[in-house]
């Protein structure tokens, strides 16, 4: 038979609790960096409405638009892997590796896509473009955008490995570096979004 002292829940040991502050630590400064780094993009997003501005028409006369249909492409690719990241991170705290590791590395091969895709649009850029403002602050932004995404990318796969190894546990504390690096690949999806719509649709 149960006790009601049983049922109570058993105090936490001071490891517990330092565990529980770090935790709580990572993810407030998880938060203040998206936070702050969105505003860096945000700021590119103002610089590029300030030069399209500076003239009579966007883009400029004898200047193509930008074609949105790879692009668009690339964008659902992305949005896609964060749904498999969030997959794979409630695997793992199952303790269900192999769904983990399946949801990963599907959500790192659709990142790489679209880091290809954008890739393909940075040289792709055509002369007329590049002589005006219009060319250049897409290559500025997407090259901006890509530098973050190489770099989580990275991050992606050494907890990939990680995960594989067996370094992370299933409770929260333990799994921090996915949850973590969840949230900065859930960073890479809004920051992309916010320049898609600028770069390819609000004209």
């Amino acid at each position: 038979m149960t006790s009601a002292f049983d049922l109570r829940e058993k105090p936490k040991t001071s490891q517990d609790r330092a565990a529980a502050l770090r935790l709580k630590n990572n993810r407030l400064g998880m938060t203040i960096f998206q936070a702050s780094w969105i505003m860096v993009f945000l700021a590119l997003i103002v610089v590029n409405w300030q030069l399209r501005f500076s003239y009579a028409q966007w883009p400029p006369a004898g200047v193509a638009p930008f074609d949105p249909l790879l692009p668009t492409i690339a964008t659902l690719a992305l949005l896609v892997s964060a749904i498999l990241v969030r997959r794979g991170w409630g695997s793992l705290r199952r303790r269900a590796i192999d769904a983990f590791s399946l949801n990963w590395r599907l959500a790192m091969a659709l990142g790489i896509a679209f880091m290809m895709i954008i890739v393909f649009e940075f040289i792709n850029v055509s002369e007329a473009a590049l002589a005006t403002q219009y060319g250049v602050t897409l290559r500025l932004m997407t090259g901006f955008h890509l530098a973050h995404a190489l770099a989580i990318m990275a991050v992606m796969l050494r907890v990939y490995r990680g995960a594989r190894s067996g370094a992370y546990g299933g409770g929260d504390a333990e799994g921090w570096a996915v949850e973590g690096t969840a949230k900065l690949w859930y960073f890479v999806v809004v920051a992309w979004l916010m320049f898609y719509l600028v770069l390819y649709w609000i004209r």
